[in-house]
Order: structure tokens, then C-alpha cells, then sequence
């Protein structure tokens, strides 16, 4: 079996379809391992689609003024690229670890999505999912208070990326002090002043990297 066989076979969208399909769906898919912060997909990028078999990237937004503002931060089995229709999107992919990435035509895509209801109803399933995350992104960028901007980010994070361990919420994926400020519009040195200011309240645990929370206390913030 070869690996992009293989690597199509672990993934949610076609891990439950006959061998024959997933193979039929494989012809069709090109793969390529793309390097720790290499670009990926581009703003001008069109009609391409992708599913990251392994690895880690990040959706980013530059503002007017350059200012980096990361949307997500995507794992393996996770869709991105052109899935929309009419203008281009302004987003950037980019890879925070060596990746191993498929990609497809996106109409190619959708046609063969369309003919596998399966893959279909779990992609509508992720595609909705994406939306209304997003939204819930905008919504808590629109906070004038920095600590409810933080909260809203530890929540929105464990929600993809948590834990439940000896009562606390555990964020697995590990995030610089960096992404994290990206991720909610502010600087560097301010995200580390609200994560201490968390720590000192004993809202956060830290410990490499790796960020734990009391939900009680972090619900009251």
C-alpha cells in the first residue's frame, strides 16, 4: 500500500469507506511535505483544497497595517484551501511543524465529495462547524477587555484541543506566548502580563508550554 493510500485511510473524511474507494479517491490526490514555515496556500490561491495528513499549520490574516492575526491553528485530518465560492480568500496557510499535506482540484474535490455521501455529510458537518467557530472568533475579537479576550481564546482552544485531567482543563497543543497573542490581536509582552496576571490568580497552570485552567475560575473572569 502506498503512503498516500495509507495516509488517506487514516483520516476521518474516508476512513470508513471500502478499500477500492479510498483508492479510486487516492489516484486523484497529489501529496507533498512542506517544511516548517513554509507557505502553503496564499491569498491568490484558487481552486486548490487540502487535507493535512501530519503535522501542524496555521490560518493567518494580515491587516492593513501588516499585523498578523491567526484564525486557527489546524491538525491533522483537518480541510483547508479554497472551499468557498466567488472571491478569493484573504487567508494564509502556513506550516508550524514539517507537514505532510493532499491536495486536489476543488472542483475535482467537490465532485468527488458529492459521490460518496458519507465523505460528504462528514465534511458539512466540519464546514459548519468551521463557520460557527469563526464567528465566535470575530465575536470575541470585538471585546474591548483584554482578560475576556483571553478567556474567550483558553475556551475556544480547549474546545478543539482539551482535556479533562484530575479537574482541570488541559490545553494539549502547545502554543508560543506568541501565537497566542496573534491569535486575539494584541502584543507579545501584553498576552505574557495577562497569563501571569491568570497564574497569580490561580486561574492557569503552565508547565512547557502546555496551558491547564480551573473552568469555575476562568467562567468568572
Amino acid at each position: 500500500m502506498n503512503r498516500k493510500l495509507m495516509v488517506l485511510k487514516q483520516l476521518n473524511l474516508f476512513k470508513t469507506l471500502p478499500e477500492k474507494e479510498v483508492e479510486f479517491i487516492s489516484e486523484h490526490f497529489a501529496a507533498k511535505q512542506y517544511g516548517k514555515r513554509q507557505v502553503i496556500f496564499e491569498p491568490e490561491d484558487k481552486d486548490k483544497v487540502f487535507i493535512l495528513k501530519s503535522g501542524k499549520v496555521e490560518i493567518y490574516e494580515l491587516t492593513r497595517d501588516g499585523k498578523k492575526i491567526i484564525v486557527d491553528v489546524l491538525g491533522p485530518g483537518d480541510v483547508f484551501g479554497d472551499l468557498g465560492i466567488g472571491e478569493s480568500s484573504e487567508h494564509f496557510v502556513e506550516a508550524t511543524t514539517d507537514s505532510f499535506v493532499c491536495m486536489m482540484g476543488k472542483q475535482q474535490f467537490f465532485d468527488m465529495v458529492s459521490k460518496v455521501p458519507q465523505v460528504a455529510n462528514i465534511l458539512v458537518k466540519e464546514l459548519f462547524s468551521k463557520v460557527a467557530e469563526s464567528e465566535k472568533h470575530i465575536a470575541a475579537l470585538a471585546s474591548d477587555n483584554l482578560l475576556v479576550k483571553v478567556k474567550n481564546l483558553l475556551l475556544r482552544l480547549a474546545k478543539k484541543h482539551g482535556e479533562i485531567k484530575n479537574e482541570r482543563v488541559v490545553i494539549t497543543t502547545k502554543f508560543t506566548h506568541e501565537q497566542l497573542a496573534d491569535m486575539v490581536g494584541i502584543s507579545r509582552p501584553t498576552m505574557t502580563e495577562l497569563l501571569n496576571k491568570f497564574e497569580h490568580q490561580g486561574i492557569i497552570k503552565r508547565e512547557s508550554k502546555i496551558i491547564s485552567y480551573n473552568a469555575q475560575k476562568l467562567q468568572e473572569v
